[in-house]
C-alpha cells in the first residue's frame, strides 16, 4: 500500500475547512431566520463569529415573517463554499 500524495492530504484538509465554513454559515442563516435566535447572547456570537467568512455579494436581507431576515448573501456564501469544495473534490480524486 502506498502512502497518500501530500496534495491530496491538503486538498482533503481544504475541502474539510470549506464544509465546515459552509456549516457554520447554516447555522448563521438559522439564527438569523429567526428574530427571537438572533437577538439571544449565542445568537450574537454566531452571527459575530461568522461575518468575516460571508461574502459581502451587495444582496440585501429579506424579511421574514418570524421577526428575523434571510440573508441571501449568507446564502449564496453556502453555495460557493460548497461550489469551490466538489471542484478541488474533483481534483484531489484526478491527483
Amino acid at each position: 500500500m502506498s502512502s497518500p500524495k501530500p496534495v491530496r492530504t491538503v486538498l482533503t484538509i481544504v475541502m474539510d475547512a470549506l464544509v465546515l465554513l459552509a456549516i457554520a454559515e447554516t447555522v448563521r442563516l438559522v439564527v438569523q431566520f429567526f428574530g427571537a435566535l438572533a437577538n439571544s447572547a449565542w445568537g450574537k456570537a454566531i452571527i459575530a463569529l461568522t461575518n468575516p467568512i460571508t461574502i459581502p455579494f451587495g444582496i440585501e436581507s429579506i424579511k421574514t415573517p418570524y421577526g428575523g431576515s434571510f440573508e441571501v448573501n449568507a446564502a449564496l456564501t453556502v453555495v460557493a463554499f460548497l461550489l469551490v469544495e466538489w471542484v478541488l473534490s474533483i481534483v484531489r480524486s484526478r491527483s
